[in-house]
């Protein structure tokens, strides 16, 4: 059954592009008919597509679109074409944010281990608590993205209790850590799943990205 995968935001900067890039190249990987569509006007999903469709031409195929305004309608057409359909907006308050998740078929909120970010979820729920007015299949996910790996600092604990919270959006496991090893591939055109590399951030990098998509799409949480 085909999906629409929503990665949503209130906030720039917590890794919704490369949340999304790397969900897609997961999936393309696993034999699955994938689209992403790209309707944050930074077009960094966009920029990633061309450069793999240059340089990596023997990776597997991910179909990429760009789309601003009203979503709904054209994320029901290309539901019906592509296994699953990834969608990437722009971190604030929008009219593509809005009118995707009123059909997608799960939400997925990336947010910094901080204060400032989490202040943002309240009206998140909020969106989220209107859309299942006329969505009420929607899943909604939030996980710590770009969170700090030195073990003293204890934000992503703290975040983690306050997050709990928010009934509107139920927390995942899985942490994405902050490593540069994530704008790498950004700007060269792979996902972290695709290295070949044995260095301990690459290794760290695909657990996460395999857990994550495991937890969104397959209930194992």
């Amino acid at each position: 059954m085909s999906k629409i995968l929503l990665i949503a935001s209130q906030k720039g900067g917590v890794g919704k592009s490369t949340t999304a890039i790397n969900i897609s190249s997961v999936l393309a990987n696993q034999g699955h008919d994938v689209l992403l569509v790209d309707s944050d006007r930074q077009a960094s999903v966009s920029e990633w597509w061309a450069e793999r469709k240059l340089h990596h031409p023997d990776k597997p195929k991910i179909a990429c679109i760009q789309k601003y305004g009203e979503l709904d309608d054209t994320l029901i057409d290309l539901r019906n074409r592509y296994e699953y359909v990834i969608v990437d907006v722009t971190g604030r308050d929008s009219e593509e944010m809005r009118s995707a998740m009123v059909v997608a078929d799960i939400l997925l909120t990336p947010v910094k281990a901080s204060q400032v970010d989490i202040n943002t979820l309240p009206n998140m729920c909020k969106i989220i608590k209107q859309s299942r007015v006329f969505n009420k299949r929607l899943l909604s996910y939030v996980f710590l993205s770009i969170a700090p790996s030195n073990p003293k600092i204890n934000e992503i604990e703290q975040a983690k209790r306050t997050i709990l919270d928010f009934s509107e959006l139920q927390l995942l496991k899985t942490v994405v850590f902050d490593r540069k090893i994530y704008r790498d591939c950004m700007a060269d055109g792979l996902a972290v799943t695709e290295l070949n590399g044995r260095a301990d951030s690459e290794i760290s990098a695909k657990k996460e990205m395999l857990a994550l998509v495991e937890e969104v799409l397959h209930g194992q949480i």
